[in-house]
């Protein structure tokens, strides 16, 4: 892909971005939440914002895991922030959506602190954080710009891992990926957990980005959302990586932010 060289070359040149961390952006029932930001040093503003949201089977991970990519965003002009949201078994769902509505609320307050645009902001997930971007974006009571889905899974209905990495889960953790499920969705509809049963005309623009073969989420989740947004007239875009990997982890990852900036540039002009 010719873009992301260039992207690259550019970033060497750009001045080193400012990197915020440990923010607290909500304190819900005793609980601070925190987030880190990077902000671009290299151009006037305001810029555009991506919200990152780490993995974790919606019951683990952190914010930490995007700390390396928040730079590169911003060498590139895009402000990005990667938030900490409650986790399952102890937080359902919708719990973890309305902490994004809040990171994105408290952003929007602070535009000024950061030099950002209010009226550009898009979500980026990886594997659970996708899926809780997809929705997010979808309800959109933030009114965010566009979605990029990185190994998320979309139906939760029917999800379940690959035998190898359902190996994997059982033994690091003693869970399956359906308790993953059970526990974070608690007593609610799976259906109103999952993204393809929520899509509808005029959602925002969506990237996926997706390993051919996947073994924590096949490939024919993001497929069956693709198929749903283009039977909604829902601009998509899908960038397929080859051989295995998942979420922020595989061969071709490092195509991921050129890739996210290549698609959010376009659907400015």
């Amino acid at each position: 892909m010719r873009l992301a060289p260039l992207l690259v070359c550019f970033s060497a040149l750009a001045a080193e971005p400012a990197l915020h961390i440990e923010l607290p952006y909500q304190t819900i029932a005793g609980e601070q939440l925190k987030l880190d930001i990077a902000v671009p040093q290299n151009s006037l503003g305001p810029h555009p914002l991506i919200v990152c949201l780490h993995g974790g089977g919606w019951s683990m991970g952190g914010k930490t895991s995007f700390r390396k990519y928040l730079p590169q965003f911003a060498q590139l002009g895009y402000a990005a922030a990667a938030i900490q949201y409650r986790l399952a078994p102890a937080h359902q769902f919708p719990a973890p959506v309305d902490d994004i509505h809040a990171a994105i609320r408290y952003l929007r307050a602070n535009a000024a602190r950061w030099n950002l645009d209010p009226k550009r902001i898009a979500l980026l997930g990886a594997s659970a954080g996708a899926h809780l971007a997809l929705l997010a974006g979808f309800e959109n009571r933030s009114l965010v710009n566009a979605i990029v889905d990185i190994s998320g899974p979309a139906d939760l209905r029917d999800w379940h891992m690959g035998p190898v990495a359902e190996a994997a889960l059982l033994k690091t953790t003693g869970k399956t990926s359906r308790l993953l499920v059970q526990e974070f969705i608690g007593p609610a509809d799976p259906a109103l957990a999952s993204p393809v049963a929520l899509v509808r005309p005029g959602l925002p623009p969506v990237l996926v980005v997706h390993w051919k073969l996947d073994q924590a989420v096949a490939a024919e989740q993001p497929q069956r959302l693709l198929n749903a947004l283009a039977q909604a007239n829902v601009p998509a875009q899908a960038h397929w990586l080859e051989g295995k990997g998942h979420a922020l982890a595989g061969p071709g990852v490092e195509q991921i932010v050129p890739l996210t900036v290549q698609f959010l540039n376009a659907i400015r002009e």
